[in-house]
């Protein structure tokens, strides 16, 4: 006989129950079937035990009820909700940090999409199909960036061991903020991620280093954590400023990050994003050791070793496996190339 686990089963919402119950539809008959079953068990039960609990029983009996209702009922009407249930994320992420296959306890590959303000339900479906189908790199991490109204209809369609984030989130819980949205809410919706500095958000919403570091702060507050994007524009690189650039705004997030545990950083120059311009592997990784070195001089050798960078702009499937080869790129943050079919590849692009 299956039993709920009930830890699982509490952790539901009201709303998400109340669908359940809704949709089971005979509980009577289903309490019935269940009584009679377990007549007979508790027959047998008591030719070893001769002396049964009463109040034993009846756990067992209502047990075996929930269990019916919920895994079988629950189950056949939203089969893909039961799978990857946004309120049960963490005990799911724990699942999958316990059972990972990187072994070498390095830097894990991470790959981001994020696919800015493009989808509707019908696409989304779509590439969410595609990648729960595929084959991905047990050791790569995803994280899928999607527009924040479609938040929880992607993450109820999408694997578990796939992460989802927030395009954007304020520095503050809640208040008089039109328009914003907070950690919290991302958090209360299922999303585990946010996507930080990016440069749109820098250069067309006039978000400051210092808005930006703060917001970053709040949020790993909260629990979210954070890819915080940093990259120079064309006119920077060709004054040779990319250093200087990226050390300003990484400057900024280090006067308020104290744990970088849960942050990844996103180095992408801006000229690249969207062009079809991108850094030869050569330039990305000459960027991303410099990063290295300045965390290893202004916060400390141990998160010079173990934070994450990103490479984003123009990534494609066609030149993902040479940027991947390069030991300061320790994944991608993808725009574009996120919302194809050829996603796939450039998450895979390690194997």
């Amino acid at each position: 006989m299956i039993l709920v686990n009930f830890t699982i089963c509490n952790s539901f919402n009201k709303c998400g129950l109340s669908r359940i119950i809704a949709n089971s539809s005979s509980a009577a008959s289903v309490f019935e079937s269940q009584r009679s079953f377990h007549a007979l068990s508790s027959q047998r039960a008591c030719s070893m035990d001769n002396n049964p609990s009463p109040s034993h029983m009846t756990l067992d009996v209502f047990k075996s009820v929930v269990s019916h209702a919920l895994l079988g009922k629950f189950t056949a009407v939203f089969p893909k909700l039961f799978k990857c249930q946004w309120k049960t994320y963490e005990g799911q992420k724990k699942f999958y940090a316990n059972f990972s296959t990187d072994c070498n306890m390095g830097r894990k590959f991470c790959v981001g999409g994020n696919w800015k303000m493009n989808g509707d339900q019908k696409s989304i479906a779509e590439i969410c199909k595609t990648l729960s189908g595929a084959q991905l790199d047990p050791n790569t991490e995803v994280v899928i960036g999607c527009p924040a109204i479609y938040l929880m209809y992607a993450r109820n369609l999408l694997p578990c061991n796939i992460g989802v984030a927030g395009q954007n989130a304020y520095k503050v819980a809640k208040g008089a903020f039109t328009g914003e949205i907070s950690p919290a809410m991302l958090k209360d919706i299922g999303a585990d991620w946010v996507i930080l500095g990016h440069s749109e958000r820098r250069a067309i919403f006039k978000e400051s280093d210092e808005l930006i570091a703060e917001k970053a702060a709040h949020a790993l507050a909260e629990g979210l954590k954070v890819i915080a994007c940093i990259g120079e524009t064309l006119e920077e690189r060709e004054a040779n400023k990319t250093n200087d650039v990226v050390a300003r705004q990484m400057c900024a997030y280090a006067q308020k990050i104290k744990d970088w545990s849960n942050v990844v950083v996103a180095y992408e120059p801006v000229w690249a994003i969207g062009t079809g311009k991108t850094a030869t592997p050569e330039q990305a990784q000459e960027v991303h050791a410099f990063l290295r070195k300045w965390l290893c001089e202004n916060i400390s050798p141990e998160v010079a070793e173990s934070l994450r960078i990103q490479y984003g702009g123009s990534v494609t499937a066609a030149n993902a496996k040479e940027l991947a080869k390069k030991p300061d790129i320790d994944g991608f943050l993808v725009g574009g190339a996120s919302l194809k079919p050829e996603f796939v590849e450039i998450i895979n692009a390690k194997k």
